[in-house]
């Protein structure tokens, strides 16, 4: 299909030319009308047609370029497009002797899309131990009720393991796996831990800790000059399965290791009838989350200054495009060996040399956007011949989106060797930037939002809106995003003062009030609750306390978290 608004301008020139033929008819033949069609003049009309259809889309620009400056400064992440995301669980080696560790950013391929495979890389650190589990169940008795779990060890290595942390992710359902982190956050009393035929050791209930709220193990490289709130909100309708997972600490303790199974009893004060039933997917080891991003390289820029923008463009873009996720890197060279290295407009390097990035609909229908860099000069730059290369962070678009469950997994250069993988939940689907017109609305909201309180109801119904229409399509996660932002239904604040270590902090008791009967259970409204706490905590002045407590309007439930001063725990 043509660009529409070629389509348009033709159209209107041969429907005007049409009419101005029946009123001129000696002057018919030269505009090509029906009664006397010509070749060229319809070539020329064509042309016309192209030449004006880009003056009417730079019209309607989505991606206006003083909007997009005043973006890049201050909320960047709305100028980059959120790519395909999933859930990998890392297989241990199969002699399972010893532990290994997977860094941040180990990639993992798909099978082949079209010829090509999506590339995956990880967003959290994975620490494979030697053990594995073996057994996973509820224990109801006359006695309190616990979670069992068991914990195999590779034959010889309970006694050498000196591990303290297992991380586990909670998988299933969203809405069963919601319940299961509600009940091991909230109803956990203690934990127990032995070998068989042994007195077990105890730990403190807050020896289970969420995970996942870090900054270091956000989804997408967040940019330095977008408030960190902002990528909880983010992370969160992109992937609230990112949040599922919790953290057992303090196992070094554990003494006494005969036999190579480790017993795990996580006594509860109480068993819902809302909590799960248990499957072997429902806590899954050496999990972490995966993001259809790569480095790669755009074909180098001859920059002689001649022109406003330059178009970027990566190399080997294969039958599937290609979209740019962000630009990693920009270094130029003259003919006489000069090299420097170009800073982003948007960093005030003050006289270095920089370069300004421009988002523009791409002229081929179903290709997105087009990336352009322009030069401001700078001194010494007047005639100067520079070749530019530039370093990307790239995603594959929407050629992932078909992806279903295990096919993700293939070695890389990065991935170790002898440890296999899959994913265990299927892909989400890519968006594109910000645009449709909507870039000026969200630049404005969020400056709305620095200078109105959060403590209003409309104004973070408003916030939260801005991330899940991001989310726009009619996949299930927008409806049940929707839903959760449209069961706010007040927020009151009390500012007070507590003490902290012998110290008064001032601060502020938050209560929010919203309809459980809006999310998916009791647990979806936990991790909701879970994700304002973070989010409180993360825009509260230096010094001073956040304290939620969230509020179901039907029922009259409550859930309160502990006061926070940023992500220091005041208890």
């Amino acid at each position: 299909m043509l660009n529409p608004y070629y389509e348009q301008e033709l159209n209107n020139l041969r429907t005007l030319a049409a009419e101005f033929g029946r009123r001129n008819p000696a002057l018919a033949p030269l505009l090509g009308s029906s009664a006397a069609v010509d070749a060229d003049v319809e070539r020329v009309l064509e042309g016309v047609a192209f030449l004006t259809g880009l003056v009417h889309q730079r019209l309607d620009d989505d991606f206006p370029e003083f909007t997009q400056t005043l973006a890049q400064m201050l909320f960047p992440h709305f100028l980059r497009p959120m790519p395909c995301m999933t859930i990998l669980r890392l297989n241990a080696p199969a002699d399972g002797a010893r532990a290994v560790r997977v860094p941040v950013g180990t990639a993992y391929g798909s099978v082949p899309i079209d010829g090509e495979r999506a590339i995956f890389r990880s967003t959290q650190q994975v620490d494979i131990e030697p053990l594995a589990m073996s057994g996973l169940s509820w224990e109801r008795g006359n006695g309190q009720p616990a979670l069992r779990l068991n914990l195999q060890f590779a034959p010889g290595m309970a006694a050498q393991w000196r591990g303290d942390r297992l991380r586990f992710w909670l998988g299933g359902s969203l809405a069963e796996a919601a319940n299961l982190y509600r009940v091991l956050m909230r109803q956990v009393t203690r934990i127990e831990m032995s070998a068989p035929d042994q007195a077990p050791q105890r730990l403190p209930a807050s020896a289970l800790r969420p995970a996942g709220f870090e900054q270091a193990e956000a989804l997408v490289p967040w940019p330095a000059g977008a408030h960190p709130a902002w990528r909880l909100l983010y992370d969160y309708f992109a992937l609230p399965e990112k949040l599922l997972f919790v953290d057992l600490t303090g196992l070094s303790a554990w003494r006494e290791r005969r036999g190579d199974l480790l017993q795990l009893r996580l006594v509860l004060d109480s068993l819902p009838d809302w909590a799960p039933d248990l499957t072997e997917s429902s806590l899954v080891l050496n999990a972490t989350p995966a993001v259809n991003l790569y480095r790669h390289d755009a074909h180098p820029l001859q920059v002689d200054h001649r022109q406003p923008a330059y178009r970027i463009q990566p190399v080997s873009q294969g039958r599937g495009q290609r979209r740019i996720f962000s630009i990693e890197d920009v270094r130029g060279r003259t003919a006489q060996g000069q090299e420097s290295t170009y800073q982003p407009f948007s960093a005030l390097a003050g006289g270095a040399p920089s370069y300004q990035m421009r988002l523009k609909p791409a002229l081929n229908e179903g290709s997105g956007y087009d990336c352009y860099l322009s030069f401001p000069l700078h001194q010494g730059d007047a005639g100067a011949m520079r070749t530019v290369s530039v370093n990307l962070l790239c995603t594959d678009g929407p050629r992932p989106d078909g992806l279903r469950l295990g096919e993700i997994g293939q070695a890389t250069d990065s991935s170790p060797a002898r440890v296999g993988c899959t994913n265990i939940m299927g892909v989400t689907p890519y968006r594109e930037p910000t645009g449709q017109g909507t870039l000026l609305w969200r630049v404005l909201s969020h400056l709305n939002a620095n200078h109105v309180t959060l403590a209003d109801c409309e104004h973070l119904r408003d916030l939260l809106s801005l991330y899940l229409s991001w989310q726009r399509g009619s996949d299930y996660r927008q409806a049940a995003g929707q839903r959760q932002v449209d069961a706010l239904q007040d927020v009151q604040v009390r500012q007070e003062r507590r003490l902290a270590r012998g110290m008064a902090v001032e601060g502020s008791a938050i209560e929010v009030v919203c309809r459980g009967s809006h999310f998916a259970g009791p647990g979806a409204v936990f991790l909701f609750g879970a994700m304002l706490d973070e989010f409180f905590a993360s825009c509260a002045a230096v010094n001073t306390f956040t304290a939620l407590t969230l509020t179901d309007g039907e029922t009259g439930e409550q859930l309160s978290w502990p006061a926070k001063v940023g992500r220091g725990r005041l208890l």
